[in-house]
C-alpha cells in the first residue's frame, strides 16, 4: 500500500475580502483552530421501475435542484478579529470569501459571496479563554480558481 500525500490543516485557510476596488483578501480569521468547507446539494428523486420486470425493485434516480456551500470554524477569540466578526454580523451584508487550499498538486481556492449566518461567542472556566464559532453560508455560485 502506498502512503497518501497529506497536508497540514494550516494549508486550509479562509480569506474574506475587504469589498474594495480592487478587492483585497486577507486572512482576518486568526484564532480559528478548526475550519471546514462543505458543498451540498438539494435533490429531487424519481422512482424508476424496470419495464421488463416490474416485480424487481425500482431504482431511485436523482437530479440536483440547487447547490450551496458552508464555511465553518471555531477556536479562540483573537482580540485582533473581534471587531471584524462583530461588524460583519451586525451589518448583515455578504462578503466575497476565498477558501484557499494550498495543495501540492492542485493549489487554488474556492471563491464566492458569503453571509456570516452565525457568530457564537462562549467562554468556560476550564481553559479560561473566550472562544468563537462562526458559520458562513454561500450567497450564489461558488467557483474554483487555480493558483497562478
Amino acid at each position: 500500500m502506498a502512503k497518501p500525500t497529506t497536508r497540514s490543516w494550516t494549508k486550509l485557510s479562509i480569506w474574506p475580502g475587504d469589498g474594495g476596488s480592487p478587492e483585497v483578501f486577507t486572512s482576518k480569521v486568526c484564532g480559528l483552530t478548526s475550519k471546514g468547507f462543505t458543498i451540498s446539494s438539494e435533490t429531487s428523486d424519481s422512482t424508476v421501475p424496470d419495464c421488463d420486470d416490474p416485480d424487481l425493485p425500482a431504482w431511485v434516480e436523482r437530479v440536483t435542484r440547487s447547490s450551496s456551500a458552508e464555511i465553518s470554524g471555531s477556536g479562540v477569540m483573537a482580540e485582533e478579529t473581534f471587531d471584524f466578526w462583530r461588524d460583519w454580523k451586525l451589518d448583515g451584508t455578504a462578503k466575497n470569501v476565498r477558501v484557499i487550499m494550498d495543495l501540492l498538486g492542485t493549489p487554488g481556492y474556492f471563491a464566492g459571496s458569503f453571509l456570516l449566518t452565525s457568530l457564537e461567542i462562549t467562554g468556560n472556566q476550564d481553559d479560561g479563554k473566550i472562544n468563537v464559532t462562526v458559520t458562513l453560508q454561500s450567497n450564489g455560485e461558488i467557483t474554483w480558481v487555480d493558483a497562478p
